[in-house]
C-alpha cells in the first residue's frame, strides 16, 4: 500500500487529514508531521524519517508538504537523499499540499497506483482544482425581469 506522510508548519497536517476523513472515511497508512513554534528543524528531519519508515510498505511513499523550500520540504528532501537507496527510488516530495491533493493520493493508495504514476496525478489534481468566483461573474438576463 502506498505510504502517505503529510508534514507542515503547525497542526495544518492533522487538519488536512482529519477533513480527509470526513470526506472519505477512516484512512489507512497515513503519517502526519507538525513543526511547531520553537521546535528543533534537525529533529523534524528525524521525525519525517521516521515517519517515511512508518508508512513505508515496499511500494512507494509520498511526503505532501505545505510550501516548497521551507523546512518540512527542505528536511524531507535532505532526509530523502539520506535513506537506503532502494527506498529513496521510492519517495516523492511534494510541496504545496491542498485537500484535492491528499484526496487524490488517497485515492491512488485505494487504487494500488504505482507511486511513480500517482505522483503526477496528484500534481494535476492540485492545480485543477484551483478557481474563482466573483460576482462580476453573473450574466444578466434582461429576459427574466419579466418587466
Amino acid at each position: 500500500m502506498l505510504g502517505i506522510v503529510i508534514a507542515t508548519h503547525g497542526k495544518l497536517s492533522d487538519g488536512l487529514k482529519d477533513a480527509a476523513e470526513v470526506i472519505v472515511g477512516t484512512t489507512n497508512n497515513i503519517a502526519t508531521v507538525n513543526l511547531n513554534p520553537g521546535d528543533d528543524v534537525q529533529e523534524l528531519g528525524t521525525t519525517i524519517e521516521s515517519a517515511i519508515k512508518e508508512v513505508n510498505q515496499a511500494t512507494g511513499v509520498i511526503v505532501l508538504t505545505d510550501l516548497v523550500s521551507a523546512s518540512p520540504y527542505n528536511q524531507s528532501v535532505l532526509i530523502t537523499n539520506g535513506l537506503e537507496p532502494e527506498l529513496q527510488e521510492k519517495v516523492y516530495v511534494v510541496g504545496g499540499v491542498n485537500l484535492p491533493m491528499l484526496l487524490e493520493a488517497i485515492n491512488h493508495q485505494i487504487l494500488s497506483t504505482p507511486v511513480e504514476e500517482a505522483v503526477p496525478a496528484i500534481l494535476t489534481q492540485g492545480t485543477d482544482s484551483l478557481a474563482v468566483w466573483h460576482t462580476s461573474d453573473i450574466e444578466e438576463d434582461d429576459e427574466e425581469d419579466g418587466f
